[in-house]
């Protein structure tokens, strides 16, 4: 019997923008007793890092179902990823759950998902419950 895979959509999680604005003072702080007032402008270094962090976070989602597979729509600074993925386990060869020390200090995991055949899928970062979500989607798919 195939386990129930709960449809659900994620979101960014907003800890990816605090996370910016952390980087951004510690690095100020940092440079603070060499370059005084300078040390100012490393805010304007990191506003376009934000302004992606923003739009990632606004514009990307995920849908999981286990009808209609795994679906995405990735607000990249490159611009606008949309795709699906079939979840079936002879096309998945492996789910990668992921995280750099930013990232974990976060809490903040990312999921590469690994085809048989090569095809190359775009890493989901920064998604608020993903250790859960691949947890979920590794049984479905040993299930299958």
């Amino acid at each position: 019997m195939k386990p129930i895979l709960p449809e659900r959509q994620l979101q960014p999680s907003k800890r990816l923008l605090l996370g910016v604005a952390i980087f951004a003072a510690l690095s100020t702080g940092l440079l603070w007793p060499a370059a005084h007032r300078w040390a100012m402008l490393i805010w304007i270094l990191w506003i376009p890092v934000f302004a992606f962090a923003l739009r990632y976070v606004t514009g990307s989602w995920l849908r999981i179902s286990a009808e209609r597979g795994l679906s995405y729509c990735l607000k990249t600074p490159l611009g606008t990823r949309l795709g699906s993925i079939e979840l079936d386990s002879s096309t998945i060869a492996e789910l990668r759950l992921e995280s750099s020390v930013g990232s974990r200090l976060m809490g903040l995991w990312s999921l590469k998902i690994i085809s048989r055949d090569g095809t190359l899928h775009p890493p989901f970062h920064f998604f608020t419950g993903m250790d859960r979500t691949a947890e979920e989607l590794h049984r479905y798919l040993q299930q299958g």
